[in-house]
């Protein structure tokens, strides 16, 4: 891919002001007080060990790369039909879309965000959709398919950059109140919440690009460790709040 055709569009995504905003620093000192101030805060949740993997490490700033959506472009559609062979040769395809990733594995939240994901991630067998993998996906295929039976998907635009902040920490704690018991108790509601929000981009989670630092105002970044967590329990979410719509507004045939 041409370095200039693939600076360019990524450099086109990042100029979106709802999604992202140039900074003059990188915001890192502030992150590692936040994380600091949060141990502090609720000294009873952490041990001494979790608090020293929580905080003593060297820091690096995020990086900010995309992975082309080769899949979405149909320039390269109509590439790979009409060039009929194994490799096809297409320059930059003004329909070709990126997903954004922020690389981070020493970013002063990757820590935190490895930590809560574990504490989290027993919440997602509670989902009823939640699928862990290809085998867990097979033990829920039915052994039988009616040929009438129609197959339906859904997909979420961008779900990572676009899922609000306020409905991800409803989420979660919708889930932290309603299977409390899953989580060891020493870590409360409140450190969980609190910790999420640092992870969160809001004003912690910067990133680097071309000589220039960004945020991401929107959503939550695809590359922190919690994200897919976080994703799993906002959409349970939604569809716990849809089936109980379905069930106070349409009758019981209608329902199945």
């Amino acid at each position: 891919m041409d370095r200039i055709y693939y600076r360019d569009k990524i450099q086109e995504q990042l100029n979106d002001k709802q999604y992202y905003r140039e900074l003059n620093d990188n915001m890192e000192k502030k992150t590692k007080r936040n994380i600091n101030k949060l141990i502090s805060k609720f000294p009873h949740c952490t041990t001494e060990k979790e608090v020293d993997y929580l905080t003593k490490f060297e820091v690096k700033t995020s990086n900010f790369y995309g992975l082309p959506k080769i899949h979405k472009s149909k320039e390269v559609e109509t590439a790979v039909q009409q060039q009929n062979c194994a490799y096809i040769e297409i320059n930059s395809p003004k329909d070709l879309q990126f997903r954004p990733i922020v690389a981070g594995p020493q970013c002063p939240t990757h820590r935190l965000s490895h930590f809560i994901d574990l504490i989290l991630k027993p919440l997602c067998q509670c989902v009823p959709s939640f699928i862990s993998d290809n085998f867990d996906f097979l033990n829920h295929l039915p052994a039988e398919v009616k040929e009438d039976a129609i197959l339906v998907s859904f997909d979420v635009t961008s779900l990572y950059t676009n899922i609000p902040h306020k409905l991800g920490l409803d989420a979660v704690k919708f889930w932290l109140e309603s299977y409390r018991h899953i989580i060891d108790q020493r870590f409360s509601k409140k450190y969980l919440l609190e910790g999420l929000k640092i992870i969160l981009p809001v004003d912690n989670n910067t990133f680097f690009f071309d000589g220039k630092y960004y945020l991401q105002i929107s959503g939550t970044a695809m590359g922190t460790k919690v994200a897919p967590t976080y994703e799993t329990l906002v959409m349970g979410f939604l569809e716990d709040k849809m089936y109980q719509q379905v069930e106070s507004e349409f009758d019981t045939a209608s329902k199945v």
